[in-house]
């Protein structure tokens, strides 16, 4: 009769045991489930961050590149000039 005994409260133990470990396991993933929600809040305002400098920046691009080519066409056409003085000099000596 001294081992039931034994045997009972060690039983009761490893359910008290049990249940406390169930109820840690418990709030730690609620813990988790808020971390992620706070993640994935930051990512979100992280992801329209980047969104609301992309678009002004991609504009600015845009800008650049029309420069660019108006510059090379404003070159073109000062070099399109001096070839056409030169012929018209080379005809002048002529």
């Amino acid at each position: 009769m001294d081992i039931q005994v034994v045997l009972i409260f060690i039983l009761a133990l490893l359910t008290v045991n049990l249940v406390v470990v169930g109820v840690y396991v418990v709030l730690v993933l609620k813990e988790l489930r808020e971390t992620l929600r706070r993640a994935n809040g930051i990512l979100d305002n992280a992801g329209n961050l980047t969104d609301f400098l992309a678009n002004p920046l991609s504009a600015f691009s845009g800008i650049l590149e029309a420069v660019m080519k108006g510059y090379k066409a404003v070159q073109e056409v000062r070099h399109e000039i001096k070839a056409v003085n030169s012929i018209r000099d080379e005809e002048d000596e002529d």
